[in-house]
């Protein structure tokens, strides 16, 4: 293999699964020089969107800086995390996960003072963003963003802010960027036609949020507000049609890198629908699972699609219990969570659980600073 010419070596490895390349680093020097060099971080991602891993975070409320990441290890009926973290966040009780592009989680600090951190959990490598520099007297509605410019290969986050917030209807938001690698926030003109919620999904060279349930008017046009990161300019993507629906019923996911829409209006199934042809603005209803409100449960409205698993499969939450849909049998199915972290059933202390359904990557921190 070492004697393979390079652009052999680069097509081989960019096809193999990201744990696969991570262990295959300790092989030879030459190995790791390849897997460790930033063109395969790059060629890697346009080949493998099939390769997810299910991630629990663990933040015990009874441990103090105790919060750490868990790869899911078990199989179709069950639900297990590795007994050993892939990392430790030490610092994280003070942050809140707010999404992930690339490979790349990024959490921000709950309060108005912190900054940002980036992490590569497969690879083990953060870093530690400078704080914004605009504030506001209302941290908990702060909205970070993280994109890719293609144009420019760089990353940059989006920070969007309340400067002023009289009521539902009177209110002044703010927005600056920064773009990784450089030491400053700047801020910029433009604002989205409403204010935001939720995580955003980071698709088609643009970061997308679903309009906050609480600002949004019945002219739902707008209920996707879109940030082209090379631009950096908002707009509106139409939803799908579906006709008129509130928008606390809806949630978006990134399905294997398209932007994707969850229907939760309808108590007897779940639809996702896919924005297939980004230009034309078409969605297409891609899956839906039919499905009473489950057990005995009110309703499907605390209902997350989390994403994708394994085979095709669609990891489901429902508050901290997990169910599956296999598109391929349309089969649906509780997962059983005994001991989800391996200490959980043993202590009567109370620990928050969040799954994630995350897509690896080769995306070092510490080269995308030194732009």
């Amino acid at each position: 293999m070492d004697k393979l010419p390079i652009k052999i070596a680069f097509n081989i490895f960019s096809r193999l699964p990201i744990k696969s390349l991570l262990r295959s680093r300790c092989v030879s020097k030459p190995w790791c020089n390849i897997i460790d060099d930033p063109s395969l971080a790059s060629l890697h991602l346009t080949r493998t969107v099939e390769d997810h891993t299910i991630l629990v975070l663990d933040c015990p409320t009874h441990k103090k800086n105790a919060t750490s990441l868990h790869l899911e290890v078990d199989s179709k009926k069950n639900m297990k995390a590795s007994k050993n973290p892939i990392a430790e966040l030490s610092d994280l009780n003070h942050y809140s996960l707010e999404g992930s592009c690339n490979g790349l989680l990024y959490f921000a600090k709950r309060n108005d003072q912190g900054g940002v951190i980036v992490l590569n959990p497969l690879t083990k490598q953060s870093t530690a963003l400078p704080p914004a520099t605009s504030h506001s007297p209302w941290p908990h509605m702060k909205k970070y963003g993280l994109g890719f410019d293609y144009r420019t290969n760089t990353y940059k986050i989006v920070h969007v802010f309340f400067r002023e917030l009289s009521d539902w209807t009177s209110y002044s938001l703010g927005v600056e960027v920064h773009t990784l690698g450089t030491s400053s926030w700047r801020e910029i003109g433009e604002i989205p036609p409403y204010p935001i919620c939720g995580r955003p999904v980071f698709a088609q060279s643009a970061l997308h949020w679903i309009v906050d349930p609480l600002f949004a008017c019945d002219n739902l046009r707008g209920m996707i507000v879109s940030f082209d990161i090379e631009e950096e300019v908002f707009g509106s993507t139409p939803h799908p049609d579906f006709g008129w629906k509130t928008c606390d019923m809806f949630h978006l996911v990134d399905l294997r890198g398209f932007l994707a829409m969850v229907d939760l209006s309808s108590n007897r199934c779940i639809e996702i629908w896919v924005l297939k042809d980004y230009d034309k603005k078409e969605w297409v209803r891609e899956y839906r699972i039919n499905i009473s409100a489950p057990m005995g449960r009110p309703d499907n409205g605390n209902f997350k699609v989390v994403g994708p698993r394994e085979d095709g499969e669609i990891l489901l939450s429902y508050n901290e219990e997990y169910f599956c849909y296999n598109p391929k049998t349309d089969k649906f199915w509780y997962i059983q969570t005994p001991g989800l972290i391996p200490d959980h059933a043993s202590t009567s202390q109370y620990r928050h659980l969040e799954v994630y359904s995350h897509r690896g990557s080769l995306v070092s921190c510490s080269r995308i600073m030194a732009v």
